[in-house]
């Protein structure tokens, strides 16, 4: 006797549906739709993505070049390794500089690299390393796959969209390998535009952006200097979209070193200073706590550096706000 719709609604009904699609069919709730997150650890980025990069999703890291998409990169591989995951670098630009990595916290002897010849041969690795369930793959980057049709050809053949047409055709094959856990990071660029049609141009068409479930995007907002020397830029990071929550359509901003580090002493002062844990006057700045004052940016932070415990007391304060804001 076939079900009746109003008899959708009594348990035993639902049940009997779930047992006739058994494997096709589960309630809302079940643990096989839920995801963790991998956190960046650096707190203004961490909130503006809802906690971290979500696993069982495709997250997009875009921008314009040298504006810090892989080293951002770098740092969800630092968290993973820190929580004791597995992550792959996908290397189809030959850009992997091991020494770099390892600046930017990487431990290279626990990563797994590749540097694939075609297209094809990347995702078919990327989709395997997903069945096997790699907490994070990272693939550097979009622009670089080339599929074998292309690869093999002369130089002068270029037919219109080729890559569009070979990401379009590729990323849905990859959807149904997320439920197995991964996290995958897929590193673009920004090119100039030819046309009035978008004002954000990837390589590889806006196939990415259907299917796709978050993209950031990097943009560098000034130089960091110290007594007179540069030796950093901002990162402006926006959340351009997002089917896993976080504040999308806003941004936030993150000191870089170019030593290979976040300046993370920068991000807790800027939050404190837009808390008034820290308060500004004039070039001076008066710490709410001890009622302590120095003269000047670089005073305030060497300060913190010449007083540790100083430092773990405004990341206490901090984290409190953090807190409060989630």
């Amino acid at each position: 006797m076939p079900l009746r719709k109003k008899d959708l609604t009594d348990i035993s009904s639902i049940e009997s549906i779930l047992k006739k699609y058994d494997g096709l069919l589960e309630r809302g709730d079940s643990e096989t739709f839920k995801y963790t997150r991998i956190p960046f650890d650096i707190s203004p980025l961490d909130i503006l993505i809802g906690g971290g990069i979500p696993r069982k999703r495709i997250t997009i890291f875009t921008g314009k070049s040298n504006t810090g998409k892989s080293f951002l990169a770098s740092q969800v591989v630092k968290s993973v390794q820190k929580m004791g995951g597995i992550a792959a670098w996908i290397d189809t630009e030959i850009s992997w500089d091991d020494i770099w990595m390892t600046k930017c916290g990487v431990d290279c002897n626990k990563l797994l690299l590749s540097q694939p010849t075609t297209g094809e041969e990347a995702l078919d690795l990327i989709r395997g390393l997903m069945n096997d369930g790699i907490d994070l793959i990272v693939l550097d980057s979009v622009a670089g796959l080339v599929p074998s049709a292309v690869q093999e050809e002369s130089f002068s053949y270029n037919p219109m969209a080729w890559q569009a047409r070979f990401i379009n055709q590729s990323l849905p094959k990859l959807l149904s390998s997320l439920k197995y856990g991964s996290a995958l990071i897929a590193i673009n660029q920004l090119r100039s535009s030819i046309g009035p049609f978008s004002s954000a141009p990837m390589p590889g068409g806006v196939g990415q952006t259907y299917f796709s479930h978050g993209i950031l995007e990097t943009r560098r907002a000034g130089w960091i200097e110290e007594h007179g020397e540069k030796v950093g830029f901002d990162i402006n990071i926006i959340f351009r979209k997002s089917k896993t929550g976080g504040l999308v359509y806003q941004s936030c901003t993150v000191p870089f070193k170019l030593e290979g580090t976040f300046d993370i002493l920068e991000v807790y002062i800027r939050e404190a200073l837009a808390s008034d844990i820290i308060v500004k006057s004039g070039s001076w700045f008066q710490i709410s706590w001890n009622g302590h004052r120095e003269h000047g940016q670089n005073g305030l932070h060497d300060y913190f550096l010449s007083n540790p415990e100083e430092v773990n007391i405004l990341k206490m304060k901090i984290g409190g706000i953090d807190k409060s804001r989630r």
